[in-house]
């Protein structure tokens, strides 16, 4: 009996990271954020802008950098008094109204601010996407249940920041493990920017559309969150969470036919569309019901919440196929996120000005936004599956180093013969093939990075492989004929 409950430890802790990481995002919207309103509201789009940027250099400084290891684990080791020196600016400059204040705090909790995804996420990594759905179930009855206990008292400005801090250093202090483990890989240094190219099936490059969807999709959530809001906070209520727990069910009756990920997407695309096709007659008829009145926003809760979701399950899923590209994946789609909420909050507030006098422009606007959402998910995303990609991602082995010989060197230029391979293209393919590197490449070929790039792509494209390893066993299984 011990045995059962200690095995399930880590699943309660990964329940409990992602129940604080859920509750810390709700309180930042109903406590933190609306308390700038009437002094220097702006400074919200300041913090998810610096957001994106943070994940950004992050991102830049794990492929480029020398100790990107380092890097992470100062990041990882000063998050917790980053935060909190940010909510300081942020009381301090609400008692003082003092607007400079607020954009620092900002800047400053915005380098905390993706960190929070990469815990959660992390957290996910040791269970398959049964478990890890379950888990996401758990963290959602949780922050719906403090949302109305929370709703039914007056918080203060100083318990709304107390709350928020304990909720977001609870989420790191658990998380801190996971996040640790992810450190490590990284200093191990099991990969670097060129295999992005070399292994491309044990990579996602940031083009794909499993980021780009994440990037519209988070639009319309930045439009529902400030589109009708009252003093800056987003309507936001315990209802979304029925819908949601249904399609958690969903999801998880699909998991053994290897399409959760894609009912999840599938059920925001529908939920953002049935917002979108709500809002006219909502804004046309005068319906003093809140539940008919906040329907799209409700609507709009619902497709954020469905998407949080999905990126979670997806950088976890990831994380556990090729471990080594877990942090650039979690970081990369912690901004596409920031990103899309970024354009759609600029784009919300721009709507509620227009509110009162250009009704019809309002009208207008929500209609481009479904036409332009439902043709690039019938047209791009028609034949595309999130479950697929995910299946197909490799983990990066290091290939095996060949010594160079007579028999070799004869392999290759027959290999080189006969798909065609033009003379540089030939010599590249001697060393890639003996399991080097293209650093080794570079230096001894005198190239630059991004020459060598187009080379190998070229060589992978005539000789019909994927990855370095298959053209090392394609070269080494090779009859000179």
């Amino acid at each position: 009996m011990r045995a059962v409950v200690w095995e399930k430890i880590p699943w309660l802790v990964a329940c409990a990271t992602l129940s604080f990481y859920f509750i810390q995002r709700w309180s930042l919207n109903a406590w933190v954020y609306p308390s700038f309103d009437g002094i220097f509201p702006a400074a919200r789009e300041i913090a998810t802008a610096f957001d994106v940027l943070a994940c950004v250099v992050m991102i830049a400084i794990v492929l480029n950098g020398r100790r990107p290891a380092l890097v992470i684990s100062i990041v990882h080791c000063s998050a917790p008094f980053v935060l909190l020196l940010a909510l300081v600016l942020f009381f301090v400059g609400v008692k003082g109204s003092a607007p400079a204040l607020l954009a620092v705090g900002a800047v400053l909790c915005s380098g905390a601010g993706f960190w929070f995804f990469v815990s959660a996420s992390a957290s996910l990594l040791p269970f398959d996407l049964k478990k890890s759905l379950l888990a996401v179930a758990v963290a959602a009855i949780a922050q719906s249940l403090f949302g109305s206990i929370a709703s039914l008292f007056s918080v203060g400005l100083a318990c709304g920041y107390a709350w928020h801090a304990a909720m977001a250093l609870a989420c790191l202090a658990l998380g801190w493990r996971a996040v640790g483990k992810v450190s490590c890989r990284v200093q191990e240094r099991l990969w670097n920017k060129s295999d992005i190219f070399v292994n491309p099936r044990s990579f996602i490059p940031a083009s794909h559309p499993l980021f780009v969807s994440v990037v519209l999709s988070g639009t319309l959530c930045g439009v529902g969150l400030t589109y009708g809001s009252d003093a800056s906070a987003p309507v936001q209520t315990p209802l979304a969470l029925v819908p949601l727990l249904i399609i958690l069910g969903i999801a998880l009756m699909c998991v053994k036919r290897s399409r959760a990920l894609d009912a999840l997407y599938l059920s925001a695309v529908v939920a953002f569309l049935a917002a979108l096709t709500f809002f006219s007659p909502v804004l046309l008829t005068s319906i003093d019901l809140p539940l008919v009145s906040q329907l799209p926003n409700h609507l709009f809760n619902v497709g954020a919440n469905c998407l949080l979701v999905l990126a979670l399950l997806t950088a976890s899923t990831v994380g556990r196929r090729n471990p080594a590209d877990f942090f650039r994946i979690a970081v990369l789609y912690a901004g596409c996120i920031c990103l899309g909420i970024l354009i759609g909050a600029t784009a919300g507030h721009l709507l509620n000005s227009l509110v009162p006098r250009h009704l019809e422009v309002v009208i207008w606007a929500f209609a481009l936004m479904a036409v332009v959402f439902v043709c690039y998910n019938l047209i791009l995303m028609r034949a595309f599956s999130f479950d697929d990609v995910v299946a197909k991602v490799e983990r990066v082995r290091a290939p095996s180093i060949v010594a160079p010989s007579e028999s070799f060197d004869e392999r290759c230029q027959d290999v080189a013969c006969a798909f065609g391979l033009t003379p540089r293209e030939t010599e590249i393919l001697q060393y890639y093939a003996r399991g080097r590197s293209t650093t080794v490449v570079q230096e001894a070929l005198v190239l630059s990075y991004n020459t060598v790039k187009t080379h190998v792509k070229n060589i992978y494209r005539k000789m019909d492989v994927h990855s370095q390893q298959e053209l090392i066993d394609l070269v080494d299984g090779w009859k000179i004929s």
